[in-house]
């Protein structure tokens, strides 16, 4: 192990060095890694073999090949990330992991990925610094970690502040993702998603609010309901990490995310502050990954000054108490008034609430309910369901026609007519 220690000590200069000149994509940068590697192990091993009769055994080789790949890739993870049916990676310490594959299923990681818990967190804190899009530490001064990988996943570890270090990956396997697919995989029917492209369709798009559950396919709804924005549209896409990815496939789109404090503590970018200064950006549309705070109540101002079309995600179990939490995160900013005015502008700008869920048993993810937001007379609000599953397990079928005629007005801008529609299914 004495020729493999050295080895990778040159190894490990040489690459450092070539990563720190190179400005080639970062696919290329690590085969380009990897051929240097390749070379000095050749050359290093044939001069050992020649002086004093000594190469590397297969253990030393893997070992090599092991760091070179924690060096240059996702080490122990990276052969999960290559699968296409990985969707989450979850592990509890470092002997305990867990797959989330498609489809709801799980599986159990085979064999332990680190010796211990010291080596686990060293592999979370070199992944920090050198794999986020931004450089951020891991470490018992900062034993929280929130960053998404320069290539899309969303990473989230703890240590300290729990018994044992915990790492959780989720990866983004449909970046691109359309309403007819989700239809096609049953999600939704086909006439919701012809009804749902009219509504965030220009030139009158409707304002919606997606709500369900963690895990319940909200993100994945609002990636497909942003292949409908028109081509001359500017959007703002507000996240708190990026997952909708819409700036890889729409040229005029202001991605923005917040950022973590330094090591100093300055340097803090919150959801609210880029939710506020998104109104100076110009956009036809805001779109807000996730509501979980006061970015409320600038997303609420947007959707009533002249963005429509604007979307957001929120946690909650039903349309009604969607509305209600967007009310409650729009008061904790202090600053968007009395609660009754809050429910009543939520009323008017807000067109449509649509509702996803999940089934655990089955790992099926799909939309609930597509409801219509009607006003809020005496300070509750007033919902009627378009669109709803009479079963848990049921279709998504048409519940009645639309009963805003402003909504009804926007269909019909975007391609659906629904004036023959019956009002009771």
């Amino acid at each position: 192990m004495r020729l493999a220690a050295s080895i990778w000590s040159e190894v490990l200069a040489e690459v450092q060095d070539y990563r720190l000149d190179a400005t080639e994509p970062l696919a290329a940068v690590a085969d380009a890694c990897r051929q240097i590697a390749a070379g000095i192990v050749r050359a290093r091993e044939a001069e050992a073999l020649d002086a004093r009769g000594e190469s590397l055994s297969d253990e030393d080789v893997s070992w090599l090949d092991s760091r070179l790949e924690e060096l240059l890739g996702t080490g122990p993870l990276e052969r999960f990330l290559r699968r296409d049916d990985v969707e989450n990676i979850w592990l509890f310490g470092p002997r305990l992991g867990v797959l989330g594959l498609t489809g709801g299923r799980q599986e159990q990681v085979a064999e332990p990925l680190f010796a211990d818990a010291e080596e686990m967190i060293g592999f979370v804190a070199h992944l920090a610094v050198t794999h986020g899009q931004t450089g951020r530490r891991f470490d018992a001064s900062s034993p929280l970690l929130d960053l998404r990988l320069r290539s899309g996943e969303r990473v989230f570890a703890a240590m300290e502040v729990c018994g044992t270090p915990y790492l959780t990956v989720r990866c983004h396997r449909h970046r691109v993702v359309r309403l007819e697919d989700l239809a096609a995989g049953g999600s939704l029917s086909a006439d919701a998603a012809a009804f749902l492209a009219a509504a965030v369709r220009p030139p009158a798009p409707a304002n919606v609010l997606i709500c369900g559950a963690l895990g319940s396919g909200k993100t994945t709804l609002l990636r497909a309901l942003l292949g409908e924005i028109g081509a001359h549209e500017v959007v703002c896409t507000l996240e708190q990490t990026f997952e909708l990815f819409l700036d890889e496939t729409h040229p005029y789109t202001f991605a923005a995310e917040t950022r973590e404090p330094n090591s100093d503590g300055e340097g803090e970018i919150t959801m609210d502050e880029l939710a506020r200064r998104s109104l100076r950006s110009g956009a036809d549309r805001v779109i807000v990954g996730e509501l979980r705070g006061p970015e409320a109540a600038t997303f609420l101002s947007a959707c009533g000054t002249g963005s429509d079309g604007s979307m957001a995600t929120i946690h909650a179990s039903s349309p009604r108490q969607a509305l209600a939490r967007l009310v409650r995160y729009c008061m904790a900013s202090g600053l968007a008034g009395a609660q009754s005015a809050l429910i009543q502008e939520a009323a008017e700008v807000i067109h449509l609430v649509v509702h996803m869920g999940a089934d655990p048993r089955t790992g099926f993810r799909g939309v609930r309910q597509i409801t219509e937001v009607l006003g809020a007379p005496g300070d509750r609000f007033e919902t009627h369901d378009i669109y709803a599953r009479r079963r848990r397990t049921g279709p998504l079928e048409r519940h009645s026609g639309p009963r805003s005629p402003e909504l009804a007005e926007r269909l019909a801008e975007g391609g659906v007519d629904v004036t023959a529609w019956p009002q009771d299914a």
